[in-house]
């Protein structure tokens, strides 16, 4: 099975990181087929920022996503930008705090969590992005999460790992308390 995803924010939120971890996750942990790729504004900070990950138990012959089944957006403009690339009946992440969803498209799935405000509680706001892969992990089934924790420790600084793993603990929790949404 294939799975098309779009992680979407503004520069500095760590979204290429995420992606990496999430390809990482899935390639080296999970022994699957993996395809990651990044852009960004030309604005280090406050750009725009996509990383897209194609995550599949066979050989991916087409290395680019057209339709993604599920989106995360992390930024009003990241939703702007990316939403109308999600498929019928796919899945959309949103950070409740930053992203407005007007006029929902019946077809999809939609999911608002405080990925920001949850981190801000953790007196690091850079670690929304793992909190969000932790919660797509539970309302996906990409990827184990433990694969996740793994991939941080290859991806991050030591003195980060830590407090990467407690976010992404975090993430889970709150998923797991929306998981029957999506069902």
């Amino acid at each position: 099975m294939r799975q098309d995803i779009i992680l979407g924010g503004s520069g500095g939120q760590g979204l290429i990181l995420a992606g990496a971890i999430l390809a990482e996750a899935a390639g080296v942990f999970e022994s699957r087929e993996v395809v990651q790729t990044q852009a960004y504004g030309i604005q280090a900070r406050g750009g725009a920022s996509e990383s897209t990950v194609i995550i599949s138990d066979s050989r991916i012959k087409f290395p680019e996503v057209i339709q993604a089944d599920i989106v995360l957006c992390l930024s009003q403009e990241a939703y702007n930008r990316y939403m109308s690339k999600l498929r019928e009946g796919g899945l959309l992440i949103i950070d409740q705090d930053l992203v407005n969803v007007n006029n929902v498209r019946p077809d999809i799935k939609v999911i608002a969590l405080p990925f920001t405000s949850e981190a801000e509680k953790m007196n690091r706001r850079i670690v929304a992005n793992v909190m969000a892969l932790g919660a797509l992990a539970v309302l996906t089934g990409v990827v184990k999460s433990e694969s996740l924790a793994k991939a941080l420790s290859s991806r991050l600084p030591e003195r980060n790992v830590h407090l990467a793993r407690d976010a992404l603990g975090v993430g889970v929790k709150m998923a797991e308390a929306r998981r029957e949404s999506i069902a």
